[in-house]
């Protein structure tokens, strides 16, 4: 019996990616390892056209088929245009983000302390053969990449102590990045340009001109920054990490005694330390959602040492966005069907997060007006992301640039200013889906308001369930 096209997209995608197979819980995937060579890239350009191609003409037997379909097409054709038009392989050293990804998924994962520990030698012991086929593809490196990389490659060296990885693979990572560090490169990096990026949002599903999108974005911001004025006095915690761990538990309780948004009968959430190879791109701290086909619906929130946020206030609104009832309540939540997993529009699953933000102040989840002032003031950062996002991939704003807008604009420090931009460069048309999505999923509400009788819990129970597909094809379903 031939394979269901959707199966057979997954199925694809996992063979040239199964590291992304062994985030999904597949735990047969966990000794595998990708290729990183040109002959993989162009084989696995053909492979997605191929069931790109097999995919358009699949008839799905029901709407909720139709929606998963839809969405695998836009996932392939943003690969496309990633692998193929943008070419970032060319210029950015990709090996040490994959090894970081490969080990990472491993150690998240809820398998058995035996089966961890073999895959995690397989996969360390493929890391110098990883490193070495992966030098064809840099052919024209850029100077902020390679530096970034030579950080990263830093914190995976000592992961890799912490977990006794022998000393042939630690002396590679050295090797490679002297490597790297003796390359010629081009001053900066490779913005994916105009045409890509406005392709890449229309895949995305965001059809809303981008220019027009960065001139309400910075009008607001200026609005905004002009409303906040200095920060009023907070309250410094003494151990961060603690005071993220009594956030999370203090939203926990206060989203479910509330009712504000459903939360999932079987979630869990464990906190941890952000690994070290992701600390440069990471100021605060990040979400992983749960293995989706692991026998548990557990989360991770993971806390960099060190991090900047340190006022109890910031602590809280980012323990918001990134769990209760942000990142971890939306991906955590039963989904139609299991191809629904896979859906990953950003707009969605960041555009849900910042705006549960003001959701929670609304609600009166604390009223401080340190509180008040940080929501605003997050809300105020993430207008600024959109048209540095949007100008930055287009070429039409420098990094430097982009660093000064967010000190100035959106008040960061110059050093967490520099990581964000670092991220940014790497994912064009990321950053705009915050505020994007959450100016969407408020209109889509108080639409739905304007029909009649209204519950904000059903409201979120009804958005939740579609997965993360693009927050303007909910609408269509919900209004």
């Amino acid at each position: 019996m031939p394979l269901n096209p959707l199966d057979k997209v997954i199925l694809t995608v996992f063979k040239h990616n199964p590291h992304l197979a062994s985030y999904y819980g597949l735990r047969d995937y966990d000794f595998l390892v990708p290729k990183l060579s040109k002959e993989e890239i162009e084989n696995t350009l053909n492979d997605y056209l191929e069931v790109l191609s097999e995919l358009k003409k699949y008839e799905p037997e029901n709407d909720e088929l139709k929606l998963d379909k839809d969405q695998f097409v836009r996932e392939l054709k943003q690969s496309y245009i990633m692998l193929e038009g943008w070419k970032l392989w060319r210029h950015y050293p990709v090996a040490p983000d994959i090894i970081t990804e490969m080990i990472l998924s491993i150690m998240f994962s809820d398998a058995n302390e035996k089966h961890k520990e073999e895959a995690l030698k397989a996969r360390i012991r493929a890391i110098p053969q990883m490193l070495e086929e992966s030098k064809e593809l840099l052919e024209e490196p850029y100077s902020i990449w390679v530096s970034l990389t030579n950080m990263q490659l830093q914190g995976l060296r000592l992961m890799l102590i912490d977990m006794n990885a022998p000393n042939e693979v630690l002396r590679t990572i050295e090797d490679y990045s002297k490597w790297l560090t003796n390359l010629e490169t081009k001053e900066g990096f490779k913005p994916i340009g105009e045409e890509l990026f406005e392709e890449l949002l229309k895949v995305r599903g965001i059809e809303e001109d981008s220019e027009s999108l960065a001139k309400w974005a910075k009008e607001e911001a200026m609005k905004l920054r002009e409303e906040l004025g200095n920060p009023p006095e907070g309250v410094e915690a003494e151990d961060p990490r603690k005071a993220y761990i009594e956030a999370v538990n203090r939203a926990r309780k206060f989203v479910k005694e509330k009712a504000v948004v459903p939360l999932p009968p079987d979630e869990e959430l464990e906190v941890r330390d952000t690994p070290e190879p992701l600390r440069p791109i990471i100021p605060f701290a990040a979400y992983y959602p749960p293995q989706r086909f692991s026998p548990f619906n557990k989360g991770t929130l993971i806390i960099t040492p060190g991090a900047s946020k340190r006022d109890y206030f910031d602590i809280l609104n980012t323990a918001v966005h990134e769990t209760y009832p942000g990142h971890h309540v939306q991906l955590t939540f039963p989904l139609p069907t299991k191809y629904r997993a896979f859906a990953d529009a950003t707009d969605y699953i960041e555009g849900w997060a910042h705006y549960t933000e003001e959701l929670m102040l609304e609600q009166g989840f604390e009223r401080h007006p340190r509180y008040v002032w940080q929501v605003k003031k997050d809300s105020l950062w993430r207008l600024v992301r959109v048209y540095v996002d949007i100008w930055l991939s287009k070429g039409k704003m420098s990094f430097d640039e982009a660093v000064k807008e967010l000190v100035e604009v959106a008040m960061l420090d110059e050093e967490s200013a520099k990581a964000e931009v670092l991220r940014y460069t790497l994912t064009p048309g990321y950053q705009l889906s915050y505020a994007y999505g959450k100016r969407r999923i408020k209109e889509m509400r108080e639409m739905v308001m304007q029909e009649g009788k209204f519950s904000l819990y059903e409201f979120h129970e009804r958005f939740l369930k579609f997965g993360a597909l693009p927050v303007d094809v909910v609408k269509e379903l919900i209004v």
